[in-house]
């Protein structure tokens, strides 16, 4: 379809019209995708055919994030239409409304290298998967036997809201003036030993503490910044089927 489109703009909408009502999830998100980014007339109206059935929720949950990104990548007014009155539609008390769409459909194998080699958000860092990673947070291997697709993207875009037991931070005030955060890693009379941020432990004197306080979770708050739509997407699908060693 996307060599069809560069060749024969018009044809390659008549053929992806056919593949939107008959075929795979796979290549339902690729025929999207090639709309999004053809020339013509021809898949503005396909698309906002498609706004339409995705507005009397006759979309596969698996492609409408596929169909709002090639919606987004339009000029027409139609589509443009088509594709707010979609999103006004959502919950506006609900802070994951604009990434439930991102919930089902991704590549794991994209995830996966998103998880292991996406610097930008540096999962491996803090989290194991598979036995290699930090410590700074939870082994995520087999996550979704403990939870739903919704905790792990809730965890992705607001981390702070469910903090994992056991990796709760906590913001430590020293006598110097110094503050420390981290996870408690353990801690008895004389000490309390934390995992910093960075994977550093540190061990703190009870006798320098001057004030003890909960903290954010470890993850940072704008790590959704780092990932489009698209990634995220692959991100959960990685996660919830990565299986428990």
């Amino acid at each position: 379809l996307r060599i069809l489109a560069r060749l024969e703009p018009a044809r390659a909408v008549e053929e992806a019209a056919g593949v939107l009502e008959r075929g795979t999830i796979l290549e339902k998100q690729a025929a999207f995708a090639m709309l999004g980014a053809a020339p013509g007339a021809e898949a503005d109206a396909l698309l906002a055919h498609w706004l339409q059935k995705l507005a009397d929720g006759e979309v596969a949950p698996e492609a409408r994030l596929d169909l709002t990104e090639a919606a987004s990548r339009r000029d027409s007014d139609e589509v443009k239409a088509g594709l707010a009155r979609y999103l006004a539609a959502g919950d506006a008390s609900d802070p994951l409304a604009a990434y439930r769409d991102a919930l089902v459909g991704g590549d794991a194998a994209r995830g996966r290298r998103i998880f292991r080699e996406k610097a930008e958000v540096q999962c491996l860092r803090c989290h194991k998967i598979a036995g290699d990673g930090g410590e700074v947070g939870p082994d995520l291997a087999g996550i979704a036997a403990r939870k739903d697709r919704a905790y792990i993207l809730e965890s992705i875009v607001l981390p702070s809201k469910q903090i994992a037991e056991g990796f709760e931070t906590q913001i430590l005030a020293l006598d110097s003036g110094q503050v420390v955060a981290g996870i408690v890693k353990g801690e008895d009379d004389r000490e309390v030993r934390l995992v910093t941020p960075e994977g550093e432990l540190k061990a703190i004197p009870k006798a320098e503490i001057e004030e003890k306080t909960r903290g954010a979770s470890a993850m940072p708050e704008d790590l959704i910044k780092n990932l489009d739509k698209a990634e995220l997407r692959d991100l959960i699908e990685f996660l919830a089927v990565t299986p428990a060693p």
